[in-house]
């Protein structure tokens, strides 16, 4: 079994709190998407709801569906990165001929496949509900374009950004998580702000920011060889 297949399941086993909570919130978010929708089309409760508060609401729901990945996949591999520095996983993996840069893309592409794995049932959920309620197909398409985007960057910024700032500390018994989830917000702000404020212009605004966001992650991600010392890994 490969060592991206063997972190993400470990991951998972040891931050299973992590995993409930970002589950919670994907659910959380799906509810918000769909709420005024169901009431709208309940015949029990016949309540008149703009179509801007129809567009409005689905589209808040991204920013919890991309906090729910942030939780659900970078806390617990994170987690598992820090509990391998101080139980000396490392030396051993280094000692197999892997560097760090191997070590790295392991952690990140189990937190990246996590994300994916829980954003992709949240999207078919959300869209089969939709369809049921009769939402816009261009308004379903465009909440799971965002919250790809803005799910998948947000993911990647917090799991490389918390990988890379545990490396640097001395061995602790926890990832610097509130740096990181802080981190992680920069993507999600947009998405829970613009379309209130600006919801004309949120669109271009989230996946500009999205994009700027991962071109970000991968400046980092590239840069861990020469960023994090092989020496490192080893304290």
């Amino acid at each position: 079994m490969t060592f991206w297949r063997i972190t993400l399941k470990r991951s998972m086993n040891l931050g299973k709190s992590y995993v409930v909570t970002g589950i919670a919130i994907a659910v959380y978010g799906i509810i918000i998407a769909n709420i005024l929708p169901l009431i709208a089309t309940n015949p029990i409760i016949p309540i008149s709801i703009s179509i801007n508060l129809r567009n409005i609401f689905p589209i808040l729901s991204v920013a919890f569906l991309s906090l729910s990945a942030t939780f659900f996949s970078s806390a617990p591999v994170v987690i598992l990165f820090v509990y391998d520095k101080n139980n000396g996983v490392f030396e051993y993996l280094l000692s197999t001929g892997l560097d760090q840069f191997d070590i790295f893309k392991g952690y990140v592409k189990a937190s990246l496949l996590l994300a994916v794995s829980l954003l992709a049932s949240a999207i078919a959920v959300n869209t089969a509900i939709g369809i049921y309620t009769r939402s816009s197909l261009m308004l379903l398409a465009t909440i799971t374009v965002l919250t790809f985007s803005i799910g998948i960057s947000a993911v990647f910024l917090v799991t490389v950004s918390m990988i890379a700032f545990s490396s640097l500390q001395k061995t602790r018994t926890g990832a610097n998580s509130p740096l990181g989830l802080t981190i992680g917000m920069i993507p999600i702000y947009p998405a829970l702000i613009l379309p209130i404020v600006i919801p004309s212009y949120a669109l271009i605004i989230d996946i500009s920011v999205a994009a700027v966001t991962l071109l970000a992650s991968f400046g980092i991600f590239l840069s861990i060889g020469r960023l994090i010392m092989r020496e490192k890994l080893l304290s």
